[in-house]
């Protein structure tokens, strides 16, 4: 799904520097597929320069995310920061396999900034999101039934041990 909200029109673009903002929401992660936040309420300032051969572009991220926690699976209020620059060049070939610079046609009229914004904040979020990260702590009655989950599952791993084994065991250590 295509929206306007987040397209740059190439052509109503004054030389030098152009300010735009936009908004990052739950509305806005409706439109992709995958994994991403429970609720996000942010905005992306973003400053772009134009000059005869290329366009500038730095991006301001500011706001919160709801995640779930790895640990204890409560969900959880996140600050989400960030700065991303992101450079684009005239070329008589488009190439978009480069992260910080892409290469576009003169006569492009416009490009949509949608799926740069949802890549840029999803690589902004941590690989293990945990309740830490935002405003309170694990929730404790998970925590200690995980605790005790452990520790019957290392009493049972000594009991089980097949007594063959320890002979083996030996080999590798000399």
């Amino acid at each position: 799904m295509k929206s306007k909200e987040y397209i740059i029109e190439f052509t109503k673009l004054r030389k030098g520097e152009n300010e735009f903002v936009f908004n990052i929401d739950d509305k806005f992660f409706e439109a992709f597929e995958g994994e991403h936040p429970l609720h996000a309420d942010a905005k992306v300032k973003m400053i772009l320069l134009k000059t005869e051969h290329m366009h500038d572009l730095s991006f301001e991220m500011e706001g919160s995310v709801t995640l779930t926690c790895d640990v204890c699976l409560d969900e959880f209020v996140m600050p989400l920061e960030g700065e991303f620059h992101l450079i684009m060049k005239n070329s008589e070939v488009e190439n978009y396999s480069d992260d910080e610079i892409i290469y576009i046609t003169p006569n492009l009229l416009e490009y949509d900034l949608s799926q740069y914004l949802y890549e840029s904040v999803l690589i902004s979020l941590p690989i293990k999101k945990v309740c830490s990260l935002g405003t309170k702590e694990c929730n404790s009655e998970v925590l200690k039934k995980l605790e005790e989950l452990n520790n019957k599952t290392t009493d049972n791993d000594t009991e089980g041990n097949d007594p063959r084994w320890n002979d083996l065991k030996g080999i590798f250590n000399n």
